[in-house]
């Protein structure tokens, strides 16, 4: 075969094949082309989980800072609280002792009064029974003169 007869099947042979790679290529692009766009998706998705989760963190660190303020507002509040409850136990431990020594005083002043009055009591007693005596004897001097 002459070469005149063989460059145009080697021509098309070659035309072929370039289509054929031409073909392989455009196919291998639109593969490629859609691994990139769920490619892109996925990453569009993981963006929107990290936002997500990024904001759950955000919620979640502004509690736990609430959480600490509220901790340490309730800290200051018992020491706030234990101090004046110290001093009210103080003031009531004061308080109680001058009632205490009040009522000690009023106490011994009503000994003091009923030990008086038992004197004054066993005086008049004393006199009513020396006044019955001499009543008793005025009466039997009575009674003797009447039987006179």
């Amino acid at each position: 075969m002459s070469a005149s007869r063989i460059l145009p099947i080697i021509n098309v042979a070659g035309c072929v094949i370039v289509t054929g790679l031409i073909v392989t290529q455009w196919v291998k692009e639109r593969h490629t082309h859609e691994e990139i766009k769920g490619l892109r998706k996925e990453l569009a998705s993981s963006q929107e989980k990290a936002e997500g989760e990024q904001k759950r963190a955000d919620n979640l660190q502004r509690d736990v800072d609430n959480l600490k303020a509220t901790i340490e507002d309730m800290m200051k509040s018992k020491l706030e609280f234990e101090a004046q409850l110290a001093k009210a136990a103080e003031e009531h431990n004061t308080e109680t002792q001058a009632v205490n020594a009040s009522n000690q005083e009023q106490i011994q002043l009503w000994q003091k009064a009923i030990t008086d009055r038992d004197e004054i009591i066993t005086k008049l007693n004393s006199n009513l029974s020396a006044t019955r005596a001499r009543l008793d004897a005025a009466v039997a001097e009575l009674k003797k003169a009447g039987a006179r």
